[in-house]
């Protein structure tokens, strides 16, 4: 496996400013992920991406598409609530089953790009990637895309190889079930290019 992946990923408590909700637009989602799937491009021939559930679905497909590869699914789970300015909790339960049924008994090969929505403690992909790598061929490589990385991973070793924001508090995405009213909010500009 590729990527910056630390082989023990440290879990650290996400920042959270609290002033406002920072905001993902369709627009800037469907933008945001051309420059994601341009930036994973340069990585390699992507031959498959593998999207978290139930935040990484959306974008990973979007990639997928634009790249012309197959989409695959895995889930994870650690915030005990869906609530806004929420911790997680740091305990990851993980759910490979769709993976494995989709795989058929067969290995990922080539390079394989793993897509969430957000890098907020770390936990997730700390927790997914040494499981995902039992189920890459020989000389596959393991690559990371995220829409968001928390400001508090800035200076943590491992995190995503690729993303577009970096947050400072709560993120709504598209997907998402309405804000409350009065909710103060921040639209995010999608950058020229992802970051690395």
């Amino acid at each position: 496996m590729t990527g910056r992946h630390a082989a023990e990923p440290a879990t650290v408590e996400r920042v959270f400013r609290g002033d406002r909700v920072l905001v993902v637009t369709s627009e800037a989602f469907a933008d945001g992920c051309q420059r994601l799937a341009a930036a994973a491009a340069r990585l390699g021939t992507i031959s498959a991406v593998i999207g978290i559930s139930n935040g990484g679905l959306a974008p990973a497909s979007h990639i997928a598409h634009t790249l012309g590869a197959r989409a695959y699914t895995v889930g994870a789970k650690h915030n005990a609530t869906n609530g806004l300015y929420e911790q997680a909790t740091g305990d990851v339960t993980c759910d490979l089953g769709p993976l494995i049924a989709q795989l058929q008994g067969d290995l990922l090969g080539g390079a394989v790009l793993l897509v969430d929505d957000i890098y907020g403690s770390g936990a997730t992909m700390g927790t997914l990637i040494p499981q995902i790598g039992r189920h890459l061929a020989p000389g596959a490589t393991l690559h990371t895309a995220v829409l968001c990385r928390n400001v508090a991973n800035r200076d943590q070793p491992g995190g995503p190889d690729l993303w577009l924001w970096d947050t400072d508090d709560w993120t709504h995405f598209p997907w998402e079930d309405s804000l409350p009213a009065g909710t103060v909010t921040e639209t995010l500009v999608v950058p020229s290019v992802a970051r690395s």
